[in-house]
């Protein structure tokens, strides 16, 4: 998130340093699935689901600018998402659920068992599902290395190792940052994308509770090709397909502080989950497993915009849809730092809601 506004405030003209207190990169970025799933995601009508749908059509123009500037295909692809039900009853409702849909813009099927065999031969038998067609995937790991190289290239220098103290503030101005160990970086516009540690910033005009970690785990599977070609959302479990025939198996949800575990339950219940839902998965190789901190806010909705500092910005807390927001969070945040008008209006989205 941090990253990705650097790189639109540097291609305004700004002077932009990044201070990480690991390496850019090392947390949420690349540990996330990579699911666009702005359907998918969205649970009714609203400023959210306008959100996600905003974030998914960026996704195409950004991975064609990532390409132009990088090099690096970043796997935007229109891979279509499905949710599948357990029987006749949820399918009903999964397809009710869905109906605010039918809208400009918006596309959602419902599929039966037979619709679904042809759409993915290699489930297993379902009662079918719902089909969200222009939902896509992307590899997070090659976005948030192209997002890296561009910004750099743009002018934006990064400072690893850099713990953020607190937001300087005067007069309820912000002032710049001070970094443990004595060094300030003066500037007149902060932007505070910490993910999980964000309310550990003091001074980040944040409630104590605004932002806590959700741990996910994820497995990597591999497969000669293939198995599956959309992202599906089965029962226990989601499955998030390569083009290599890699599969990644996600994901839980753990509220337990900053523990950074793979856990053997998760594991045993992820595998089973997904053999369940793609047999030929049994014979896979795990490849790779691991976990981080979802930034999740009470009312599951992101904290993007100005904030009661003038001069400071936050970009936090955007749970299981940072990948997709990455795009329109930083153009609405390098909008606001330079004066200009939000693509989105990001009212809904400020953390004064969480005050009142």
């Amino acid at each position: 998130m941090g990253t990705a506004c650097a790189w639109k405030l540097a291609e305004r003209g700004l002077d932009v340093v990044v201070l990480e207190k690991s390496v850019p990169g090392a947390e949420a970025s690349t540990a996330a699935a990579g699911i666009l799933g702005a359907h998918a995601e969205a649970h009714g009508p609203g400023p959210m689901a306008d959100l996600l749908l905003a974030g998914l059509e960026r996704h195409a123009a950004w991975s064609e600018a990532l390409a132009g500037v990088t090099g690096i295909d970043v796997e935007f692809r229109k891979s279509g998402v499905l949710r599948l039900a357990r029987d006749a009853t949820d399918l009903k409702r999964l397809a009710r659920e869905a109906s605010w849909m039918r809208a400009p813009k918006r596309r959602f099927e419902a599929v039966d068992e037979k619709a679904l065999a042809r759409l993915e031969p290699a489930l297993a038998k379902a009662a079918g599902g719902v089909h969200f067609p222009t939902d896509a995937r992307i590899d997070p790991k090659r976005l948030f290395r192209a997002v890296h190289i561009a910004a750099q290239r743009a002018g934006v220098r990064f400072v690893t190792g850099a713990i953020v103290d607190r937001v300087l503030v005067e007069n309820d101005r912000a002032l710049g940052v001070a970094v443990e160990g004595g060094v300030d970086y003066r500037s007149p516009r902060v932007i505070v994308a910490a993910g999980s540690w964000s309310t550990h910033v003091r001074g980040a005009a944040l409630a104590k509770d605004a932002v806590i970690p959700a741990r996910g785990q994820i497995l990597e599977l591999s497969t000669p090709a293939p198995l599956v070609h959309r992202v599906v959302f089965g029962p226990n479990c989601y499955l998030v397909p390569r083009d290599d025939g890699r599969v990644l198996v996600g994901s839980t949800l753990e509220f337990v502080g900053y523990r950074r575990e793979v856990t053997a339950v998760a594991v045993r219940d992820l595998l089973t989950a997904a053999i369940a839902l793609v047999p030929g998965l049994a014979n896979a190789a795990l490849v790779s497993s691991w976990s981080n901190f979802r930034p999740y806010s009470k009312d599951e909705l992101p904290i993007i915009g100005r904030s009661s500092v003038s001069g400071l910005f936050l970009a936090t807390g955007h749970y299981r849809n940072g990948i997709l927001l990455a795009p329109i969070t930083a153009e609405i945040v390098s909008a606001l730092a330079t004066g200009e008008k939000p693509p989105v209006d990001p009212t809904p989205f400020e953390a004064a809601r969480l005050e009142s």
